[in-house]
């Protein structure tokens, strides 16, 4: 998972994240979740805070931020739900 903060008053762009990370990033790195937050929590030595990230995971119904599934066969980022997240969990959609 990627959690990231948007420049003021840009939106989240789906298909131009996917292609762009396709384009740098080989498969492996590619972040299946991203997260959009308001501000990216940081220690005194402004390192990020990831505690309660990785406590929260990607369940949707516990993050009240925007969160994004990697959907491979449409090539795009998708709001995630909670039935994507249910079919993640019994592994019918395979990470």
């Amino acid at each position: 998972m990627a959690a990231v903060k948007l420049k003021e008053g840009r939106e989240f762009d789906c298909i131009n994240t996917c292609s762009v990370l396709v384009n740098y990033l080989p498969v492996y790195a590619r972040p299946r979740f991203i997260r959009i937050q308001n501000s990216l929590d940081v220690t005194g030595t402004f390192k990020m805070k990831k505690v309660k990230l990785v406590e929260e995971g990607f369940d949707p119904t516990l993050i009240r931020d925007p969160l994004y599934f990697l959907e491979l066969t449409q090539k795009k980022y998708i709001p995630l739900s909670q039935e994507i997240h249910k079919s993640i969990l019994s592994q019918e959609i395979k990470l």
